[in-house]
């Protein structure tokens, strides 16, 4: 039981011309998935959306890093509610105490936050409109992409939307504050204006990266009506249900988190091309692509004209959609015919096997044992993409401070296809010739059609990825079925077959974009699935002369060859700096000072600065030493003259301690660290204003529980610690280093580390 699954002829330019054909084809939708829309010029008719017009908001707002609780974000502020006033807007700055409980790890956070809030008010209101982004920057960099990017996106629809008049419901442009350090702006307006029986729809625009397509990847529960809208509305609907999925594996959050979390319907939207200058202080306009602006504004003036004139109570379906782009195309369908989907690959695979057991081609054992051997070219490719990264740092130091985010990953990602190729086809050659052509074939598509099934009853959203590549059991049981007639009819088959493997092509090309998103240190997720999207199209290789063995070897030495290529192509330099974390921290009770580091490979400039591994010589605070992160080194510094951070106890019984905080040099972050048992934390400003969360047990026994407050206002604050609090220090923290004695500009070719604790100043202080 050995034949062949289907007679093709030994015609291997046919074969390559199908594989090519296909390959041309992925290549294909991976152009169309990564180019945004072009900009539209500044004399487009005012009802239209123009990146062009956009983009002077983008260039007031990232003249410079703008983090909370500095100038530069007042600055921001006071611009933005301008512009929004003068478009007849009802704008307010809403300031208030937001406060963060973390992920459970004993580190809590706090932050005084300055929301815009401009409304135009509706005719007739069903519900509210919410257009949001962020106007806070990170302390590393301006910001132009995020989120100056998605404010401009905001305010140029605003501005075509105030021409029209009011509209029928409620519109709200809500840019927050605090977005970075903690979702404070998103919490305090999420916690102020709770959900109620009338919706409010939220439309949120991020980035993480300065280019690429407007990525609509995150919805709320029930969504079918909503990707409806989008699907119509938009100009350029752009998004894919795997997505959430896939979101959920990276350490991100957004505003949309807590607004989903009060119940707030909507779609979260980013672009995330060019993810190495994320977070860094490239985030710039020379490196903002103002398509990925003009898709961003376009989807959203589109989307939000279509939301602010309907019944809002129409959102409410009660189910879920499927969306995905296929070769430009937004595909979208109830959840409910995933499974019917799935199951029609399913039975084209078990009817396929019917008739190669029938000829006889196949037997059960056979299949079950070739399903089983199939693990080892997945669990192979996924292990090699796991050693990549590895390999990648060993032989380039510097790519282990640049959070897996590589300038030019085109070679690695061509290098972990060849790899996969290579394990892909080691199996096949070797199946093929133990279990038959028809369980090499058949059994790839069992297992596409069994994880489209899985997923279509446990995780709905994400069964096409493996669904719809499996119809290409479909096409080859059409081609079976016709492989004993005519010379024609076989042609129509093979045909058949062919065309059903498109799908298959279009998730492989899927792949690069996992790639984007995820960086090398989650490679083996694109890996594993270039295994299964490629396994179709092995019976092609049946019609090629040569001797099939060869094609593993070819393509290893190809992988080795392309990681050869990404080394060469992919050097820091001027253009492309690597990352170099660096900060002074000063324990005011002894005057000690260090200068210290978290990056794996220091530069030269580092090493300057930080001589040891490790921070048992530094002589700074065990409060400062044990909150660090591991492998942090330290060096020598002169103490500089600043005043110390004070926090005083004012009360302090066996379960509760009250502490009165302040920053005397006037520092805008301020944190405790705190030992003892701590269960919640309460913060009250000199107003009254007060807000607490409950605090987690530390990861270690004995570490201390971490409280921050951002943007401290400046007669500082109350802090009261529930529990049993043993000691505690207080630091306050400023941004900026260059006038610290001995500091000396980074050399071209480094730039700052996108860590937010990097080039900032630290004054630490027991509490007394």
């Amino acid at each position: 039981m050995r034949g062949p699954i289907l007679n093709l002829p030994p015609q291997p330019w046919a074969a390559l011309a199908v594989l090519a054909a296909l390959a041309l084809i992925g290549i294909g939708n991976w152009a169309i998935d990564a180019t945004p829309p072009a900009p539209v010029a500044a004399d487009a008719p005012e009802d239209e959306f123009s990146a062009d017009r956009a983009w002077a908001t983008v260039e007031a707002m990232a003249a410079e890093p703008h983090p909370m609780g500095t100038p530069a974000h007042d600055a921001v502020r006071d611009h933005l509610v301008g512009e929004l006033a003068a478009l007849g807007f009802d704008t307010e700055v809403q300031t208030q105490l937001a406060r963060d409980s973390g992920e459970g790890d004993a580190l809590v956070r706090f932050g005084l936050v300055d929301n815009i809030v401009a409304t135009l008010p509706g005719t007739d209101p069903t519900g509210t409109v919410l257009l949001t982004s962020h106007y806070d920057s990170v302390p590393s960099g301006p910001g132009a992409a995020d989120a100056a990017s998605g404010v401009a996106a905001i305010l140029e629809s605003a501005r075509a939307l105030s021409l029209e008049g009011p509209q029928r419901n409620d519109v709200v442009v809500l840019i927050t504050d605090g977005e970075e350090m903690g979702l404070f702006g998103a919490e305090a307006y999420a916690r102020t204006h709770p959900a109620g029986d009338a919706p409010t729809v939220v439309f949120n625009l991020e980035a993480r990266g300065v280019s690429g397509p407007s990525l609509m990847f995150e919805t709320s529960t029930e969504n079918a009506a909503l990707i409806d809208v989008f699907a119509g509305a938009a100009p350029h609907p752009y998004g894919d249900s795997s997505a959430i999925e896939a979101y959920r594996q990276l350490p991100n959050d957004t505003d949309f988190t807590r607004f989903q979390e009060a119940g707030y319907i909507g779609l979260n939207n980013a672009f995330i091309g060019g993810a190495s200058w994320y977070h860094t202080p490239y985030d710039d306009t020379d490196h903002l692509d103002p398509a990925s602006l003009q898709h961003h504004g376009a989807n959203t003036l589109g989307t939000a004209r279509a939301l602010a004139a309907m019944d809002l109570a129409d959102l409410d379906t009660g189910h879920d959609q499927t969306f995905f782009g296929f070769l430009g195309l937004f595909v979208h369908y109830d959840d409910t015919w995933n499974l019917p989907l799935a199951l029609l690959g399913f039975a084209a695979v078990i009817a396929a096997a019917a008739i190669a057991r029938a000829r006889p081609a196949l037997s059960l054992p056979r299949l079950v044992l070739a399903m089983l051997t199939f693990l080892a070219p997945v669990a192979v490719s996924g292990a090699a993409a796991v050693g990549l990264w590895p390999l990648l740092q060993a032989l380039r130091p510097g790519y282990g401070d640049q959070y897996g985010l590589l300038f030019n990953r085109t070679f690695y990602f061509l290098a972990v296809l060849a790899f996969a190729v290579a394990a892909l086809t080691a199996w096949y050659a070797a199946v093929r010739r133990r279990l038959g052509e028809a369980a090499a074939a058949l059994a790839p598509l069992a297992w596409l059609a069994v994880l489209g099934t899985a997923t279509a009853v446990a995780i709905p959203g994400l069964s096409f990825v493996f669904a719809v590549p499996a119809l290409a059991a479909a096409g080859l049981l059409v081609a079976m079925l016709l492989d004993d007639r005519t010379r024609w009819a076989r042609l129509v088959g093979y045909g058949c077959f062919a065309l059903a493997l498109i799908p298959a092509a279009v998730q492989l090309s899927w792949t690069a974009n996992l790639m984007e998103a995820f960086g090398l240190e989650l490679a083996a997720v694109p890996a594993v699935l270039i295994v299964l999207f490629a396994a179709p199209a092995l019976p092609l290789l049946t019609m090629c002369r040569f001797r099939l063995r060869l094609v593993p070897a070819a393509a290893a030495l190809t992988a080795l060859a392309l990681v050869g290529a990404g080394l060469a192509f992919d050097r820091f330099d001027a253009d492309h700096p690597r990352q170099a974390y660096l900060s002074y921290v000063l324990d005011a009770d002894t005057g000690t000072a260090a200068w210290v580091s978290t990056d794996l490979d220091r530069s030269e400039w580092t090493s300057r600065y930080v001589t040891e591994d490790g921070l048992e010589e530094s002589g700074l605070p065990d409060a400062y030493t044990d909150a660090a992160r591991p492998g942090t080194g330290s060096g020598p510094a002169a103490a500089a003259d600043l005043a110390a951070p004070t926090a005083v106890f004012s009360a302090r019984t066996g379960t509760s301690a009250t502490l009165q905080v302040a920053s005397a040099r006037g520092a805008n972050t301020m944190w405790l660290a705190v030992y003892g048992t701590v269960d919640r934390a309460e913060v009250v400003l000199a107003d009254g204003t007060a807000a607490e969360v409950p605090v987690a047990p530390p990861a270690e026994a004995g570490d201390p529980a971490l409280i921050w407050f951002y943007d401290v206002p400046a007669e500082g604050f109350t802090l009261t610690l529930h529990g049993d609090v043993a000691e505690a220090t207080v630091f306050d923290q400023t941004h900026g280093i260059e006038d610290l004695d001995g500091y000396t500009d980074r050399p071209e070719g480094l730039m700052r580390s996108r860590d937010r604790l990097s080039d900032t100043v630290t004054v630490a202080a027991a509490a007394v």
